[in-house]
């Protein structure tokens, strides 16, 4: 962990897809994070210090910790053709043919047994090699959360014999996770798909599909009638999350399992420095149009008003339900960790809208009860109250305004800081827009979780944020499909050192200039979008880096005057 007289105030909590950062090979991870260079390229190496200073990997365990499970013994009961096979595998000639082969196969391993070792070590690793192929061939049966055993059996079957200096546990070793990259692990990081609003709405960056493919598609969505997801129920014990194979429930017990047989190494048990902790299990507040209309609109008419609190009443039922469920989800993974001796970093999650909720209800569970008078201290209420990481989850789901956004996040974090005389230290799991990142560094949010580059990179829009200049600051998106960049050969931003910017060794040339990302993204080719975020993913962590510096001016001091001027002048470029 980094020192927090010198850790960044602010970082950007990136979104891994399947483990690793978006679109980067580990060619350009080594070029993004761990530039080699000499003196000459200092600017590259403090590049690469600010991207691993200002950004952490999102691990989620929805798609990261997921693994076949292959049936171990067949079944010695054979599809039913009739009862004759039944009958005959049963019948005394099947079993004295039996004997008989067998009474052959001994004959002959005894009479071919002298002189013949190496040829049955080499039948043997035939044999093992065989059994391999055959188990790589098996279809799975189903699929399951990581434990400590397939991850010793994945870490044995990729290295072998060798032992692995560089590669010490899950992340490293099968994820591929770069070493010294700060990581947090989550279960999922929004149950809001925002995947599916880019291909429905943006047709340009939509991927070819063959055309019966495409027929097949369009009749499912004519038959269904809706593109919604639609999201299973949690239960007490376990809650839901959408996994590339399909919707799987996990329980508190088991993604405590999966978080330490991806963080503990093999050999030892000591966390990696670079693990964050890991954001408890939470649950999906499933509210109704008119129910969430309730929780935030004011104007209404007085024939309306019975049946907005009606409305109001059952989303709060829901916010308690769903947050009871989510603190006793958390008691029970801290004290999974806390009995099996694990040194994991551990954030409570808390629902966003849990701020319509009194303060009382904050730090209940199905079994405690709401303690008005405070008479009865209760252990597993105290760790929720008196727990210093929180992470606050469900803001990309908020129907409101930005203003009010604001407002329920200044009141939930109020409640939760007043709890406890411990400081606290917050997290904001999923935030897809500008206007929202500089609201939650307002509000003192010092990790805030974003898919943001990526979104934006398929869609095919380039960030561009200015800073040379204090008094005015340049922000704005440049759609790259627009047919007026086809014969622009400037750099996506001039002075911007990333990857897809910076000038070419050999002369001052652009590496990639509007021009050709425009015409790679007619042609619906990749190297579209890895150009673009690897651009957007650099100009997000300048972005937090003068947060950070606006931040570190206002120490002592409660108005916090320097980043309130720095965000409104990003506001101003703002549409």
């Amino acid at each position: 962990m980094k020192d927090s007289a010198t850790a960044p105030r602010f970082r950007l909590l990136v979104h891994g897809q399947d483990g690793s950062i978006p679109y980067l090979t580990p060619e350009l991870l080594r070029l993004m994070f761990f530039p080699e260079g000499t003196t000459a390229d200092n600017r590259l190496l403090e590049d690469g210090q600010l991207h691993r200073e200002h950004m952490i990997l999102g691990l989620a365990v929805k798609d990261t910790c997921i693994t076949p499970d292959y049936q171990e013994t067949l079944s010695s009961k054979k599809k039913r053709k009739g009862d004759s096979v039944v009958k005959e595998e049963n019948s005394s000639a099947h079993l004295a043919k039996q004997a008989r082969l067998n009474d052959a196969d001994a004959s002959n391993q005894n009479s071919s047994s002298n002189g013949k070792d190496t040829n049955n070590r080499t039948s043997e690793q035939q044999q093992q090699q065989q059994h391999r192929q055959q188990q790589h061939n098996k279809k799975p049966t189903g699929y399951s959360f990581l434990n400590r055993d397939k991850s010793s059996r994945i870490f044995s079957f990729l290295n072998g014999a060798q032992e692995s200096s560089t590669a010490s546990n899950y992340m490293e070793n099968y994820l591929r996770t770069p070493q010294h990259t700060s990581t947090l692990i989550v279960p999922t990081f929004s149950f809001v798909n925002h995947d599916d609003d880019i291909s429905t709405n943006c047709s340009e960056v939509k991927k070819y599909t063959p055309k019966n493919v495409e027929a097949k598609q369009s009749q499912k969505k004519n038959c269904s009638g809706s593109n919604n997801t639609v999201i299973p129920k949690s239960t007490k014990d376990a809650v839901s999350i959408e996994t590339p194979h399909g919707w799987q429930s996990i329980q508190p017990e088991q993604y405590c399992v999966a978080v330490s047989s991806m963080t503990l190494p093999t050999k030892s048990n000591s966390v990696p420095s670079s693990c964050e902790g890991a954001v408890g299990l939470f649950d999906h507040v499933d509210l109704s149009s008119a129910q969430s209309d309730s929780l935030f609109s004011e104007n209404s008419t007085e024939e309306s008003i019975t049946t907005k609190e009606q409305a109001r009443k059952q989303a709060l039922k829901k916010i308690t339900m769903s947050l009871q469920k989510g603190n006793d989800w958390a008691c029970r993974s801290h004290q999974t960790f806390v009995d099996e001796a694990q040194p994991i970093k551990f954030w409570l999650p808390v629902q966003i809208l849990a701020s319509q909720l009194p303060s009382h209800v904050l730090f209940t569970t199905p079994k405690i009860r709401p303690n008005l008078q405070k008479l009865v201290e209760d252990k597993e209420q105290k760790f929720l109250s008196d727990h210093s990481n929180v992470a606050i989850v469900g803001w990309d789901a908020l129907v409101c305004g930005n203003n009010q956004r604001r407002d329920v996040l200044r009141n939930l974090m109020g409640s939760l800081q007043s709890a406890s005389t411990n400081p606290k230290q917050f997290l904001l799991l999923a935030v897809n827009d500008l206007q929202s990142i500089l609201d939650a560094a307002r509000e003192g949010i010092t990790i805030i979780g974003s898919d943001m580059a990526r979104l934006r990179s398929r869609e095919g829009i380039a960030l561009c944020f200015d800073f040379a200049c204090d008094d005015s600051i340049t922000t704005k998106e440049i759609d790259l499909k627009d047919t007026r960049f086809a014969r622009d050969f400037e750099p996506i931003l001039s002075k911007c050192t990333c990857l897809a910017c910076r000038p070419r060794k050999t002369g001052k040339a652009p590496s990639f200039t509007r021009a050709y990302i425009h015409h790679l993204i007619q042609a619906k080719e990749m190297l579209a979008e890895i150009l673009l975020f690897t651009h957007n993913l650099h100009q997000l962590i300048l972005l937090f880096r003068q947060l950070s510096k606006a931040a570190a001016l206002d120490d002592g001091n409660e108005k916090k005057e320097h980043l309130e001027t720095f965000c409104r002048k990003i506001e101003q470029n703002l549409a």
